[in-house]
């Protein structure tokens, strides 16, 4: 294939693309935003940043945002993955935007792991870590699958346990490290 076909070719791909995004933002448009899931994602974002502004750990700030930032960049990664990959999609998103769940990968998921980090520090990170990773895979993940939030359509729940686990040590490990210096 030469460089001019393969250019066509592309441009034919983000054209339906584009195509779809549009599809996908009137029917947001019309069916989500401001009905009933549209609020209910607003306020589970709303409540989880509220939640950590009050009850974080004033003297670790800038280390537990350091960590809530990787989880955010982490967990789009892996969310745009399994949704390219046909495992997941949503419906009720905040925003008619491809492929994420803001609600969850903006608020909830970091502000819960920054709220674990601190919480109970006496505690093994990765006890911490598999309770966490169990938590939301088998508590989390269903009520968003019932609330019609997460549609599951080649993933299990038990596959999501490791890597929540893994994404918390990491996290945590981020939270711990000494060498930071003055610029």
């Amino acid at each position: 294939m030469d460089k001019t076909e393969k250019v066509n070719q592309v441009g034919n791909l983000f054209n339906h693309f584009h195509e779809l995004h549009t599809k996908y933002g009137r029917l947001w448009l019309e069916d989500t935003f401001l009905h009933w899931d549209w609020w209910l994602a607003f306020l589970f974002s709303l409540v989880a940043w509220g939640f950590w502004i009050f009850y974080h750990k004033k003297e670790s700030t800038h280390r537990l945002l350091y960590a809530g930032v990787f989880v955010i960049l982490i967990s789009l990664i892996l969310d745009y993955i399994g949704v390219a990959m046909g495992l997941w999609f949503y419906s009720g998103k905040l925003t008619p935007s491809f492929p994420a769940w803001m609600p969850f990968n903006f608020c909830m998921l970091p502000v819960t792991i920054m709220f674990l980090i601190q919480t109970k520090p006496h505690i093994a990170p990765w006890k911490k870590g598999i309770f966490f990773g169990a938590l939301t895979s088998y508590v989390g993940e269903p009520i968003f699958v019932w609330l019609g939030f997460y549609v599951l359509t080649g993933w299990k729940y038990s596959f999501s346990v490791p890597i929540y686990a893994v994404i918390y040590l990491f996290a945590d490990w981020l939270t711990k490290r000494k060498a930071f210096s003055e610029v």
